[in-house]
């Protein structure tokens, strides 16, 4: 499930990133063709990256946000949950093992 999640986020990312090529290469056949100046031709790039980069970011928010609430709804255990699981066996196996290791000395 998050493996697909990952491949579509990354693949919304390259659209971003296909699109800020196909900006820069509009706007230069824009200024080759005498249709805008060179000036010009900068500014509107300029915005246009900036806007795809604040697309890019909402979209990362976006899927965070999503991917949280999908998991919540999942009662899937975060990973931290699963560190401190994992600790606290770690703690009740060195508990046992200290409990068992007189009784071992004892039947000798």
């Amino acid at each position: 499930m998050q493996d697909v999640i990952k491949k579509a986020f990354l693949a919304g990312v390259g659209a971003l990133s296909l699109t800020k090529e196909r900006a820069q290469r509009v706007v230069k056949e824009l200024v080759e063709q005498g249709q805008i100046r060179e000036q010009e031709g900068k500014k509107v790039l300029a915005d246009m990256l900036q806007k795809v980069e604040a697309a890019r970011k909402d979209v990362q928010k976006t899927v965070g946000t999503q991917v949280s609430a999908t998991y919540q709804k999942m009662n899937l255990a975060t990973q931290a949950q699963l560190n401190k699981m994992e600790r606290r066996i770690k703690e009740l196996e060195r508990q046992l093992n200290k409990q068992a290791a007189p009784k071992k000395k004892a039947k000798r």
